[in-house]
């Protein structure tokens, strides 16, 4: 025994030093993390787990629904059948008024989402919403009068803004944070895939039916992604945010574990959110009752906050793509293409490019950051408004001049969709405090649609009355939008939602939020932190 201990110390006290040591950098490499920064170092993650992309992927249906109106109602709009039916024209206010009531009751519906989402939680938010969708598809694709079909659209719009104040804040919530710009980005390019649906869908009925199943049909399929999302949606897990704010932190903890590191509590990157989200939730318990939105602007970061949010909900609206999304059929008939299967093949085909556009826009936004990407894709969009003017303006003198009008209503739904449509919803959401998100994004749709309605109603009368001339007026907005990016929108890529405190407390954040941001690994960081 003795001459074991004697031959084997040497070698025996090496080998127990070396144990040591490996201990002793493994506890430091495995300090608790301060930022983001520091988690990814200390430990490489998988962050595309297949049940997390399945569960967002059913979540990002939620989007489809108002992609789905959009192009539903310009669609059918160009429809005999629906204009018989109603005794309405392709444009002017009678359409307006039946567009801007999908608006008003979204509108109607704001009160109501921060007290199911933020009481309930977001699926059953997320549930609710799409159980009054299909209830308003119901009425709508079975009326014969005017009255029927129009409170259909009020149920429809109150339905869908209640999930989609819900969806982007899951999504939000539950992303990876190394990848949330495109997991959570990718929530709002599925409003494309909804206007693909919608589109094919138009254009095949309008050719095959000549009565008045060429737009009820349409109004039917409406019903198909809200009821796939409620017969999933309970299969999924509760948002941690929501659940850590409910006293229910052990829960969060295995969700944050099981989505965000196959499992293992230990992770860097789940210990750091965990212990954000708890600290976060102790800094800002949330007391007030749900009728109370003075929270969102009781302090001076919070009122950055909302800013970024109201900023948000009207850019997205007032850079020119709402004309596109609801009038194109009537865009291409003042071009000179008249034919109705013509063009509601072209309002078919045009969502396809831009949803390409979108996806391959929300896998840049953790490597180019967010501001960029709004920045160019203005940039892109005004280009593409500027020829899409003057081609329209000329083509009653050269006909030929029409397909022009095509190829720049295609080229700024492909440059707006690539460098907005992913942040759409996206920045409005990360821009909020998680005491605020779930009311925050209710008033995003709220002055979102406030938007629409304005922007709808106006273009419908401006359509039929001045004409080209109306894009004159998104050509100055879009460079107006510009300038307010570039000089007041902060950047939220390379941080977690909390750490996104610092940036809104800060003297002036946008320069906060910029100016220590390098490439790591080809995604943006806080270089301060690396």
């Amino acid at each position: 025994m003795s001459t074991m201990a004697t031959e084997e110390t040497p070698k025996g006290r090496g080998a127990m030093m070396e144990t040591i040591d490996e201990t002793l950098n493994t506890k430091e490499s495995r300090m608790p993390p301060k930022t983001l920064a520091e988690a990814v170092a200390q430990q490489k993650t998988n962050p595309w787990s297949i049940r997390l992309v399945a569960i967002l992927s059913i979540s990002y249906l939620v989007s489809t629904m108002n992609g789905f109106d959009s192009s539903l109602m310009g669609a059918i709009n160009a429809m005999i059948p629906y204009q018989e039916t109603f005794g309405l024209s392709g444009a002017g206010s009678s359409s307006g008024i039946v567009f801007i009531i999908y608006q008003l009751g979204q509108i109607a519906a704001f009160p109501f989402c921060g007290l199911i989402a933020d009481g309930l939680g977001r699926r059953w938010c997320i549930f609710i919403g799409c159980l009054i969708v299909l209830i308003g598809t119901a009425v709508q694709g079975s009326a014969n009068h005017l009255g029927q079909f129009i409170g259909g659209r009020f149920i429809l719009g109150f339905g869908a803004s209640i999930a989609s104040a819900a969806g982007p804040t899951y999504t939000v919530e539950l992303a990876h944070p190394t990848h949330r710009g495109f997991m959570a980005g990718m929530y709002n390019n599925f409003w494309w895939l909804g206007n693909i649906i919608a589109g094919w869908t138009t254009y095949g009925t309008n050719l095959h039916f000549s009565d008045s199943w060429a737009w009820r049909t349409p109004t039917i399929v409406q019903a198909l992604m809200p009821a796939i999302v409620m017969v999933f949606i309970f299969f999924f897990p509760e948002s941690p945010r929501w659940l850590i704010s409910h006293d229910r932190a052990d829960e969060a903890l295995q969700v944050l574990a099981k989505y965000h590191a196959d499992g293992d509590v230990s992770s860097p990157i789940v210990q750091l959110q965990y212990n954000e989200i708890v600290e976060d939730n102790s800094l800002t318990d949330d007391k007030n009752p749900w009728w109370d939105f003075r929270e969102l602007c009781n302090t001076r970061a919070a009122r950055y906050r909302f800013a970024m949010v109201i900023a948000m909900s009207f850019f997205g609206q007032w850079s020119g793509n709402n004309v596109v999304s609801y009038f194109m059929p009537e865009m291409i008939k003042s071009a000179g293409i008249t034919d109705s299967n013509r063009q509601l093949l072209i309002n078919a085909i045009n969502p396809i490019f831009s949803m390409m556009a979108a996806i391959y826009g929300s896998s840049l936004l953790d490597r180019l950051g967010r501001r960029q990407m709004m920045l160019w894709g203005l940039v892109g969009s005004l280009i593409s408004y500027c020829f899409l003017t003057a081609f329209t303006a000329q083509s009653a003198n050269n006909p030929n001049l029409a397909y022009g009008v095509i190829v720049f209503i295609y080229l700024f739904g492909v440059a707006f969709a690539w460098g907005f449509t992913p942040l759409q919803t996206l920045y409005a959401v990360e821009c909020l405090e998680n005491r605020t998100r779930a009311k925050g994004s209710g008033a995003n749709f709220l002055f979102l649609n406030i938007a629409i309605m304005v922007n709808t109603y106006g273009v419908s009368i401006g359509i039929s009355r001045i004409g080209w001339k109306l894009y004159l007026v998104y050509i100055i907005w879009i460079v107006v939008e510009m300038v307010i990016i570039y000089f007041f929108f902060v950047e939220t890529a390379g941080k977690t939602l909390e750490e996104l405190r610092e940036v809104f407390e800060a003297k002036n954040p946008r320069k906060e939020s910029v100016q220590n941001l390098k490439k790591t690994n080809g995604r943006l960081v806080q270089a301060k932190e690396v």
